[in-house]
């Protein structure tokens, strides 16, 4: 072949592999960008489902929970606007309910470590950028912390402040460290600021079948009565603070310290380090909001007496 057609053979078959290479790459950003949009609005959702099934809101297996008149926790089904009413276990909520849902039932607000409580207009911070910004750090250790608030059904949330309605839980996001990976969930606490309500991991990378049983429902369902500061330590102030996760059965483990009990869950058998990594993660994140949960005990009891 002679040199000036081996030369262009090149020359063409290089140009291909550039035209080939930049057309793959302008393909895939374009796939990547117009993909984006759909994987933060799955991500949020999963987030809200995991907030409302903390909330005893949503269930695991796909419907909504309601309270009824005597305080027990039965199916439910979205009527209209953000208002549920009684329904049968094979109800499956729609993504657009659960947004709804979420939106009417939940209201962002901020705490410092003083327990006072603040609006992000009052401090001055964007909620959009805060929350998105410090999603994976965390908002414990922040000089304004990140509580939700939820709303009894078919009321607004926003809306409890000025028509003095209580709110029946909050919301307090938990982050840490499991055996492998950063790991991130919510922990529902009733209004008494003790009570846990229930608990959901929306993140983790945990071993299947071992450690990433901690997103497990029937793992979870062992929280929901669990008091946050260890019974009989007296002054909320400096009473330990937390949920520990033993090593085996907890019945067990504080078989001489029953006032431990109601601090502590069964392990999970082959997944010492991750239940150690959900302890620390508690504890964490929980102590930063002594004072806000001390805050709200304080109002319960008071309550309580007039």
């Amino acid at each position: 072949m002679p040199e000036q057609s081996k030369t262009a053979s090149n020359a063409q078959t290089l140009t291909f592999m550039v035209i080939l290479c930049t057309t793959c790459a302008m393909i895939l950003a374009v796939l990547a960008t117009s993909l984006r949009e759909k994987q933060e609005k799955a991500e949020e959702l999963n987030r809200s489902q995991e907030m409302l099934i903390a909330a005893r809101i949503f269930s695991a297996e796909g419907g909504f929970y309601l309270k009824d008149s005597s305080d027990e926790y039965v199916p439910a089904k979205y009527q209209r606007e953000g208002v549920l009413v009684p329904g049968e276990t094979t109800d499956i909520a729609t993504p657009d309910e659960i947004f709804d849902i979420y939106q009417m039932r939940t209201n962002a607000f901020l705490v410092n470590s003083e327990g006072k409580r603040a609006t992000f207009e009052e401090v001055g911070i964007d909620k959009v950028e805060y929350i998105s910004q410090n999603l994976k750090s965390g908002y414990a250790n922040l000089p304004w912390k990140l509580v939700y608030e939820v709303s009894p059904n078919g009321v607004s949330a926003d809306k409890m402040l000025e028509r003095n309605i209580d709110s029946e839980a909050y919301i307090f996001p938990i982050n840490g460290f499991g055996l492998w990976d950063a790991i991130f969930g919510y922990i529902a606490v009733k209004s008494d600021g003790i009570s846990v309500l229930g608990t959901a991991w929306y993140e983790h990378k945990e071993t299947p079948g071992l450690g990433a049983n901690i997103a497990n429902p029937a793992w979870q369902k062992q929280f929901t009565g669990k008091t946050l500061f260890l019974e009989g330590a007296g002054d909320l102030s400096i009473a330990p603070l937390g949920i520990t996760v033993v090593r085996g059965k907890a019945s067990e483990a504080f078989a001489s310290a029953p006032n431990k009990l109601n601090n502590a869950v069964d392990g999970m058998a082959g997944a010492t380090l991750t239940g150690n990594g959900v302890t620390k993660a508690f504890k964490d994140c929980l102590v930063p909001y002594r004072k806000f949960l001390k805050s709200l005990n304080d109002s319960n009891m008071k309550k309580k007496q007039t």
